[in-house]
């Protein structure tokens, strides 16, 4: 990336939080219609939105395709490696945004203490979840 003529003299510190913020800001915006896409579909498939029940329920063939997508069990073969690559980068990705966001709370914070808290809450509240409503 070029050298932002503001950075010129500021500490290393300031010019790095302002190239992790930059590189979080267009990976975010990169995956944010893949995030957007698989939370929903994911959400839709949680409550088994996507497929006929025997109650009587439809699904509309809308939430069916999103369903086969999210699932990509239906693609044709010579498309299930491709979709399959594109999945791990987007997964990579995800996970690069994710740890600069971390980087971005450690290096912005007053204290850090708070950065724990979420980051220790975020842990624990998906532990507890599953721990509560297994059998």
């Amino acid at each position: 990336m070029p050298v932002d003529p503001e950075d010129v003299g500021r500490s290393p510190t300031i010019a790095g939080v302002k190239t992790l913020l930059r590189a979080h800001r267009f990976l975010s915006l990169f995956v944010a219609p893949a995030m957007i896409f698989f939370a929903v579909s994911g959400a839709l498939q949680s409550y088994r939105l996507h497929e006929d029940q025997k109650s009587g329920y439809h699904a509309p063939q809308a939430l069916k395709t999103i369903g086969e997508i999210h699932k990509a069990e239906k693609l044709p073969p010579a498309g299930k490696p491709f979709f399959r690559a594109a999945q791990l980068a987007l997964a990579a990705i995800f996970l690069l945004t994710a740890l600069a966001g971390v980087a971005i709370g450690f290096k912005t914070a007053r204290t850090a203490w708070p950065i724990w808290a979420a980051l220790l809450a975020g842990t624990a509240l998906p532990l507890l979840v599953v721990l509560a409503t297994r059998t």
